[in-house]
């Protein structure tokens, strides 16, 4: 069998159904149970599997196939890092949206206290479901910051 490149599968239903959540496990679990979606790109938790290199090498072993490639997830806590004034509660998202955070603050060379709410984050970025591929409009990231940055 060849090797499948990355995010170049979708799962089946049956692939979805038996999905655990790996490392993501009680997130992920708690996640599906509550119908939850993520605040930033909208997807559901099961939208957020896709096909994608396994690391860690008992990651791979336990969940990836002869080359390594299987199904994963990223779901994680969001906060805001700014130590006067918290802007926003902690909250759940999906890997990539909190990805999308830190590329935005690198890119726009804004401060690395400064986070984007969950709600900032929905007007600036798009993901598909079962991809890792995000757009990102560094346009209206900047305006958000800018705006946001007036009024403190």
């Amino acid at each position: 069998m060849a090797k499948t490149a990355k995010w170049s599968k979708l799962p089946s239903a049956q692939e979805i159904a038996a999905f655990g959540g790996m490392h993501c496990k009680a997130l992920y679990l708690k996640a599906v149970a509550s119908n939850w979606r993520c605040p930033g790109c909208g997807r559901t938790a099961q939208q957020l599997i896709r096909w994608s290199e396994i690391r860690g090498p008992s990651w791979r072993e336990r969940f990836g196939d002869e080359y390594g490639m299987g199904w994963t997830i990223s779901i994680t806590r969001h906060h805001c890092h700014t130590e006067r004034k918290v802007r926003f509660p902690d909250t759940i998202i999906c890997g990539d949206c909190n990805s999308a955070d830190g590329a935005v603050k690198r890119k726009l060379g804004l401060p690395a206290s400064w986070s984007f709410s969950p709600a900032e984050i929905a007007q600036f970025v798009a993901v598909s479901p079962h991809s890792g591929k995000t757009l990102i409009n560094y346009d209206i990231a900047l305006a958000i910051y800018e705006d946001a940055s007036r009024k403190t």
